[in-house]
């Protein structure tokens, strides 16, 4: 199916190609938000955002350092 989102990876020639037949009926074409949509912007604000966390991490002491990883622990056990 044609489709003009640039931001989408399984965009290729102006097609929507995704990997799997699920993925691709459930595409919504010209959208921003396609719920199949893997996003290149997305993507690299992701990657910018742990560069950024890293950077921070490294200005921290080994106090802070267990204080933070105490939080993330409690945050995944609170969504598990």
């Amino acid at each position: 199916m044609k489709c003009n989102n640039k931001h989408c990876y399984w965009n290729s020639f102006g097609q929507c190609c995704p990997e799997s037949g699920e993925l691709y009926e459930n595409a919504k074409p010209n959208s921003l938000d396609c719920p199949s949509s893997l996003r290149s912007d997305f993507q690299e604000a992701l990657l910018d955002l742990v560069d950024e966390c890293g950077e921070e991490l490294q200005k921290k002491s080994m106090k802070e350092l267990i204080q933070i990883r105490k939080f993330m622990e409690n945050q995944n056990n609170k969504t598990t």
